[in-house]
Formats: C-alpha cells, sequence, structure tokens
C-alpha cells in the first residue's frame, strides 16, 4: 500500500516530512532525519521517525477521532503503565503529551512514544514460548485489574459486536463462512453476555500489537479500542491469535490451561467465566473473519495481512470447534 493510501486515515494529503520535521522539534527530538511507515494495522498513521539522536513512534491519530478520543487514548497508556504494563514511555512537548498542529488547512493530532527496537511478533511469525505465553498473561491480569471507566468506542471487531456484526453483513460471506459461523451465532446468541463480570479490557493483544525488542523483552502496544467489556474477552482475543498456532494446533491445549491457571494466580474467574470462555474463543476466531471479510469483500483489501486475519480466522474456529465439541 502506498504511504497516500494510509495518509487517508488521517485525512492529510500533504508532504509527511514536513509534519515529522516540525513534531522533531516541537518534542526535542533532535534533528529530523527520516521517517517509515508502518504498515500494519487499520486506523491510525503510525511512523518511525529516525533523527540524529535516535528513533521514536509517532502515532498520527486517525481522523475520525474527536478530542475526547485522543485524550481517552492517552488517560489509558498513562494509567496501564502506571499498573506496569509493558508499554513504551510517552513524550511530551509543550503541550503535554497530545500535541495538535495545522498543516495546509488540516488539523493534525498526534502521541510521540520511545521506539522500541525489534520485531512484532505478526513480522516476525515466532512461536510464542510457554514462558512468553505466562508474561503476556500476567500483562493480561494487570490490565484487567485497573480500575478505569472508559468513555465507549465502538470496535467491529469486539467479541460483544459478534452478533451485531454477523447480522449486517453476512450475505456478502461465501457459504464456507456462513458454514462455519452460523453455528456459533446461534450459541452465542442464547447466550446473556451481560451476565458475565467486566472489568477493564485492552481487547485486541493481538500478534501486530505486540513487539519482542532486542534484548527478547514483550511490549504491549495499541490501547485505542480499550472498553470496558467482559472480562473473559481478554483472555479470548490473547488465546485466538498469540498463543493460537495454526500450524500446530495440537499443542494449543496447553496454552489454553496455562493462561487458566496463570491468570487465576492474579485474578479468581468464576465458573461462568471458566465455562464461557470455549464459547467466546470461537466468537473471537469468528470476529477475525468477519472484520477482515468486511475489509476483503466490502472494500476490496487484498493485502497480506488482511489475508492473515481471514487464514487464521477460519483455522482457528475450525480447530475450536474440533477441541471444544
Amino acid at each position: 500500500m502506498k504511504a497516500s493510501e494510509f495518509q487517508k486515515r488521517i485525512g492529510y494529503e500533504g508532504e509527511l516530512a514536513r509534519v515529522v520535521s516540525k513534531v522533531a522539534v516541537d518534542f526535542s527530538l533532535g534533528k529530523y532525519l527520516n521517517h517509515k511507515v508502518v504498515e500494519a494495522g487499520y486506523e491510525d498513521l503510525n511512523l518511525i521517525v529516525t533523527t540524529h539522536k535516535g528513533k521514536y513512534l509517532v502515532k498520527i491519530l486517525a481522523n475520525f477521532r474527536n478530542n475526547e478520543s485522543c485524550k481517552r487514548y492517552i488517560d489509558i497508556i498513562l494509567r496501564a503503565l502506571e499498573a506496569g504494563v509493558n508499554h513504551p514511555r510517552l513524550l511530551q512537548s509543550s503541550q503535554g503529551y497530545l500535541y495538535k498542529n495545522n498543516f495546509d488547512g488540516k488539523e493534525i493530532r498526534l502521541v510521540v512514544m520511545d521506539y522500541i527496537e525489534g520485531q512484532t511478533l505478526y513480522d516476525s511469525r515466532e512461536k510464542v514460548s510457554l514462558e512468553d505465553a505466562r508474561f503476556l498473561v500476567q500483562q493480561a491480569a494487570a490490565i484487567n485489574k485497573i480500575d478505569l471507566k472508559v468513555p465507549f468506542v465502538y470496535d467491529s471487531w469486539a467479541v460483544v459486536n459478534f452478533l451485531k456484526e454477523w447480522k449486517e453483513n453476512k450475505e456478502v460471506f461465501p457459504e464456507q463462512d456462513k458454514d462455519l459461523i452460523d453455528p456459533v451465532f446461534d450459541k452465542f446468541s442464547k447466550f446473556n453476555v451481560k451476565s458475565l463480570p467486566t472489568a477493564f479490557v485492552h481487547g485486541d493483544i493481538i500478534r501486530t500489537n505486540v513487539m519482542r525488542d532486542e534484548h527478547g523483552e514483550l511490549y504491549i502496544f495499541d490501547f485505542s479500542v480499550a472498553n470496558n467489556y467482559p472480562r473473559i474477552q481478554e483472555l479470548a482475543v490473547l488465546l485466538c491469535n498469540v498463543l493460537y498456532d495454526d500450524k500446530d494446533p495440537n499443542v494449543f491445549m496447553d496454552y489454553y490451561e496455562l493462561a487458566l491457571d496463570e491468570y487465576r494466580k492474579l485474578s479468581e474467574l468464576t465458573k461462568l467465566e471458566i465455562g464461557t470462555l470455549p464459547l467466546y474463543l470461537k466468537a473471537a476466531h469468528a470476529m477475525h473473519i468477519i472484520g477482515a471479510g468486511k475489509e476483503k469483500y466490502k472494500k476490496g483489501n487484498k493485502s497480506e495481512e488482511n489475508e492473515y486475519w481471514l487464514s487464521q480466522g477460519r483455522n482457528g474456529l475450525r480447530d475450536m470447534n474440533k477441541l471444544f465439541k
């Protein structure tokens, strides 16, 4: 995808170098040398910016986000850092953490953070070890224990929106997807999601949002769709991608059992949550099919990343159907 396509996310068609050069000055990052677009993701425009002092990550917030949404994003990250979540440090300008400026008649809003030298788990395609899984589950539990009520942000990929999204988009999907998703839809529609305990939830701990640095340490990114959700949504999303290997599904139950055991060391799960997790996990895989399918069949998105999510969803749902009858 060309850089201009990514710029549509922020509604700005001018020179990004001009924007980033000004940001480098206002954040005292050093003399701007170059930048590179981070191609993973669907919403904000992320840039790796290099100056004579080093590298930084600049997140230019999407055009659809209002000022409240931008502030919400920053407040969440600050609370997560306080809770010990391994997320890059946010940097400040004279305006604070949220930076606003006008370029060619368009207001740009962004945040700047430390750049982590490494690769996302999506880019590396590496298999996550049980020790890595243990750490990520501990991080998930720490996130869920944050006492924070946030303004609701609709996420079309979120499991709680499964019934709505499938009803509205089912007609564009091929029969093989309908055969996979319809049985999960029928079971999910009979379950009262509101009966589940809720918590503050990242909701998107997936391979594109987890990075391993050059020293082997894992970082969790992108709280932009965090909400107050059923607590098990965190585990379901983590299990359906980062802890699931479609090339070796036979080991999945080792990760599933570790995730439950490790999570319960920090926060006890109810019997209802434990009993519902398999269904929620299936719905999480279904949401990857729906989210990526909408991108492909409605918007013509045939990118490698989008095809990856379609494949993950389809293979994952088939495997979960075998493991959880």
